[in-house]
């Protein structure tokens, strides 16, 4: 049975919020800002930067609500996931006590961020080859002070994801918090496990503005939960994590949101080409099935090819020090020139 109060800190339920007074005035013309020792005349850049942004985020998180489906107590918003992850540690992890899960190979800030909180790491591997989720082994490797268990679905660097069956068991049989990093969902057929959110009270959902919107300069990462949880979340994280121009600017994009299914699609349609052309290589012994913008693949010889790709201004990432992972490259899918310039320099390699 999940219990928020046994798996929180106790320092973190002691905590009184930083409290930001500004934010109900800031719409106000009239009002004259004395609060924040900010330099009133502006910067070298003029004036329209010299003030701190909101700390409530409440037009943002408006808007993300809105378009996501879900309420504005489901969502808190991170300077990217991986503040998120750092902050879901810092809260439900005692250090020198707890410990978090992973299935390896995946997203290695999990693992770092456990470590600079003095966080133990858990791992209940991926299935060799598929590179498929053991819900039977991960929850045999849970152990009593286990409190997070971070399921990265569609995973990196595999491509692969968890189906919403395994998710619910493992769910219903853990008592910590279940989090499933859905950075790359946009690009996938499967569903999102938002949707499970109001049936399942421990499970936590992290999206991005990183990937398929295009915007992974603005550092914006976002996380759905439980309003219990998310309040903690809320109550820690820095007052003005997300910056007053990124604030801004992931608004104008969402204002133009009846064009993001047309990016992703057009990534996908390169997606599908560009593994047809992978395929064709006789150094490609095989290409894991991927539900995101990347591809894993073996090869022959993976430093040689990446060695040769950069010298050749072309940067892949070589996976095999991961696990199960040896000769394993992922390469994302670029546009289309990028694509052909990519297919024409490993032809030549071939």
């Amino acid at each position: 049975m999940f219990d928020l109060e046994k798996i929180t800190r106790k320092n973190i339920r002691a905590i009184e919020p930083y409290q930001v007074g500004r934010d109900r005035f800031a719409e106000d013309p009239e009002m004259v800002f004395l609060d924040n020792c900010e330099n009133n005349y502006g910067s070298p850049l003029g004036k329209g930067y010299e003030r701190y942004p909101s700390s409530s985020q409440a037009a943002l998180r408006s808007a993300i609500a809105g378009y996501k489906k879900v309420n504005t107590e489901n969502l808190a918003l991170g300077n990217g996931s991986d503040e998120l992850i750092d902050l879901l540690i810092r809260c439900f992890c005692e250090p020198g006590r707890d410990s978090i899960l992973v299935c390896e190979p995946t997203f290695g800030m999990y693992r770092i961020y456990a470590q600079l909180n003095d966080v133990a790491v858990l791992n209940a591997p991926l299935l060799p080859f598929t590179f498929l989720a053991d819900e039977a082994l991960i929850l045999e490797r849970v152990e009593a002070h286990t409190t997070i268990l971070f399921l990265c679905s569609p995973n990196n660097p595999t491509g692969t994801s968890i189906n919403r069956d395994q998710l619910k068991t493992i769910a219903g049989n853990f008592s910590g918090l279940v989090v499933v990093d859905e950075a790359y969902i946009d690009f996938s057929e499967k569903a999102s496990a938002l949707d499970l959110l109001k049936d399942i009270p421990n499970l936590l959902v992290l999206q991005t503005f990183s990937k398929a919107w295009g915007l992974a300069s603005l550092r914006i990462g976002a996380a759905y939960g439980n309003p219990d949880v998310i309040a903690i979340l809320n109550k820690v994280r820095p007052p003005f994590n997300i910056s007053g121009t990124s604030q801004q600017v992931l608004l104008q994009a969402l204002n133009k949101a009846d064009q993001f299914p047309e990016l992703v699609k057009a990534v996908l349609q390169q997606k599908q080409w560009l593994k047809k052309e992978l395929e064709r290589l006789p150094f490609v012994k095989r290409i894991v099935g991927s539900d995101a913008n990347f591809f894993l693949l073996e090869v022959t010889d993976a430093k040689s090819l990446q060695a040769y790709l950069s010298d050749h201004k072309v940067l892949i990432s070589n996976r095999s020090a991961l696990q199960n992972c040896g000769n394993h490259i992922r390469i994302s899918v670029g546009t289309d020139t990028e694509n052909q310039k990519l297919i024409t320099l490993l032809n030549r390699y071939a």
